[in-house]
């Protein structure tokens, strides 16, 4: 119980900045291994989110508390995610040759295509999070924040590592994802879908299935493989169509009044 609690907590350091014990392992291997607990950290971050929006539209409506929640989510996960956004934008808008949207992905600097990467997200879930009953505004970000960890985590099934340099913050680059813990990221990430009635379950999972599948091709057609800030990158892709799923559903069938 210990050596699975450790693994979570572990996994919980790499994507927020909440303060863990002492005693859990936070090196890179540890960190490969709890790669499994991702989408069951996205989990619990879902949660925080949607008791945040749901607290402050108490105290002061909906549209204010959509961008306060998202404002703390960023402050809690350290725009990890976000990073890699603007980084794949910057990287694949500005090079030419692989080596050279590479090298612009590794650097600290931001570039017109990031930051209108970044603008562009944060309105997109500022809208959606907005026009949504808060009901369904909440489970969709439980929903999206899983849902999106566990997608982004089947990446490396699918596709190899593209850098040759040892020298980068992507851990789970020299691990296996075995069946068990496909398994493990797959139910975490999916077990939100059961708030939702079965028609915007499917629909959901059609449209992230698609995207999947286009970063899958973005990816390939680009650098040949994935790293790290493509991962991050198509975690914040996945919540935003998660999102953009939900308003079109709710749009056309009224989930809540």
């Amino acid at each position: 119980m210990k050596r699975h609690l450790g693994a979570i907590l572990a996994a919980a350091s790499f994507l927020t900045r909440l303060p863990m014990p002492k005693w859990v392992a936070k090196d890179s291997d540890a960190i490969a291994k709890s790669s499994r607990w991702f989408a069951f950290v996205g989990l619990w971050i879902g949660v925080i989110a949607a008791s945040l929006l749901y607290s402050f539209t108490a105290l002061m409506g909906q549209e204010l508390a959509v961008v306060l929640t998202l404002l703390l989510i960023i402050l809690l996960t350290g725009a990890f995610h976000e990073d890699g956004l603007a980084d794949l934008c910057d990287g694949f808008g500005g090079g030419w040759e692989k080596s050279r949207k590479l090298e612009i992905m590794k650097d600290s600097q931001i570039g017109a295509y990031g930051v209108l990467a970044l603008v562009s997200a944060f309105a997109l879930k500022l809208s959606a999070l907005t026009q949504l009953p808060l009901t369904i505004a909440c489970i969709g970000l439980i929903m999206c924040h899983a849902g999106s960890r566990a997608i982004a985590g089947l990446v490396a099934v699918y596709l190899p590592y593209a850098r040759e340099d040892s020298n980068n913050k992507t851990p789970q680059k020299d691990v296996t994802l075995p069946i068990s813990n496909r398994l493990i990221l797959c139910v975490s990430g999916a077990l939100p879908l059961v708030l939702l009635p079965f028609g915007c379950a499917l629909m959901l999972l059609a449209v992230w299935l698609m995207t999947f599948i286009a970063m899958i091709k973005l990816m390939q057609r680009h650098i040949q493989g994935y790293t790290g800030d493509t991962l991050g990158a198509t975690q914040q892709i996945m919540e935003i169509t998660g999102l953009i799923t939900l308003v079109i559903y709710n749009f056309q069938n009224p989930l809540a009044s």
